[in-house]
């Protein structure tokens, strides 16, 4: 377990070849996300409502809560690993300490914009999805973000 606790991932070859792998997985596990999120609920707010809240219109009913909660917590389940994953090699690179904290606060703070904005829509209608709709593309936007700088980190071989 030693290789784990090592100063530079690239000192052992099996761990920098894991960890750049890792990355690449969560750089391409993002965009899936973003893709499967455009198709099930559409790409702007205005999609987003009319999927969530239902759109007289167009004939379409409001998403029921059963299935708004078990998409948001499968969803949620995955964001979070992703952004544990990232958040630990972020900590490992060589940037300025404030930067590596604004990153993370802001990912955070995107990431329970994202639930609270759609669950609260139920209340505060079209402006409540607008913020969760936000939020999802704000953490998806900082992640990949963190994700390519650590790709570069590695590939450049300091990290």
């Amino acid at each position: 377990m030693k290789f784990i606790v090592s100063k530079k991932i690239i000192d052992n070859r099996a761990l920098y070849v894991s960890v750049l792998w890792m990355v690449l997985f969560l750089i391409i596990a993002l965009a899936l996300s973003v893709i499967a999120k455009g198709i099930d609920f559409g790409i702007t707010p205005d999609l987003w409502s009319s999927h969530i809240l239902g759109n007289e219109a167009e004939f379409s009913e409001p998403l029921a809560m059963k299935d708004l909660l078990l998409t948001l917590h499968t969803e949620l389940f995955g964001l979070i690993l992703i952004f544990i994953l990232i958040s630990a090699l972020l900590m490992r690179t060589s940037r300025a300490k404030e930067l590596k904290m604004a990153i993370l606060v802001t990912a955070s703070i995107a990431l329970l914009l994202y639930p609270i904005g759609v669950l609260s829509s139920l209340v505060g209608g079209s402006f409540t999805i607008l913020i969760a709709w936000g939020g999802f593309l704000a953490f998806h936007l900082v992640m990949v973000g963190s994700s390519v700088d650590i790709l570069i980190l590695l590939l450049r071989k300091q990290l």
